[in-house]
Parts: structure tokens; sequence; C-alpha cells
């Protein structure tokens, strides 16, 4: 009978890394794709300063290179770690917490718990 239980094998950081990287996939990709459905998360103020439009696209395209980070996993994970639990926070404190963006104070604490692991374990 074989140990190498896939359990055993997985660790915490490959958990929690995938899961935020699949995150920021899907919102830089939906937001491309579909952004009609979310140009109404893009707070008023920033028209003032870029397009609303232009806004999106650029921090669409800018998530889908943090996910693209998080999920290899090799390279940059501490500081793309700590870019993500910004950008989350970021979200929460310019657009404020509602009933989607409530979620969003968990996924800061899993960059933050990816970055604290990535640098006890530096070989990750």
């Amino acid at each position: 009978m074989s140990t190498n239980h896939p359990a055993k094998t997985i660790s915490p950081v490959t958990l929690l890394r995938l899961g935020l990287g699949f995150v920021f996939l899907y919102a830089g990709l939906h937001a491309l794709v579909d952004p009609e459905s979310w140009i109404g998360f893009v707070p008023q103020w920033v028209s003032v300063i870029i397009p609303a439009t232009t806004f999106l696209i650029a921090h669409s395209i800018f998530e889908l290179i943090l996910g693209a980070v998080l999920l290899i996993g090799k390279w940059w994970l501490s500081p793309a770690a700590v870019v993500a639990a910004i950008d989350l926070a970021a979200i929460i404190l310019f657009y404020g917490v509602d009933d989607v963006t409530f979620r969003d104070f968990g996924l800061v604490m899993a960059a933050l718990a990816v970055f604290l692991l990535a640098q006890k374990n530096s070989n990750i």
C-alpha cells in the first residue's frame, strides 16, 4: 500500500496560491469578455483621472498577469502575494464593502498567508 496520499504531497501554500491565481484569472478574463458586468465596480472618481473602460482593461490585464504568476508559483511569488493583498485591500478601501466585496477580506488574508509561507519556505 502506498503512503504517498495526495493530501500529504500538496502544501497549504500551493492550495492558497492556486485559489488566488484562479480568482485573479477569472476576474481578469471575465472583465475583458463582459466589461458591462464589471464596469460598475470601477469607482466614479477614477473616471476623472482615466476613462473607466480604459481602467477596466488595464486592471484586467494586470489581474491576468498576477493570476498567472500566482499559479506558476516559482518566480516572484512573495512580491505577487503582496501585490495581490494590496490590490484586494484597495478594492475594499476605494469601492467599499458590499454583498460582493466583503469576500475580498478573506482573499487579502489568503494573499498575506501566501506571502508569509513563501518567506518561511523560500524553496517554494
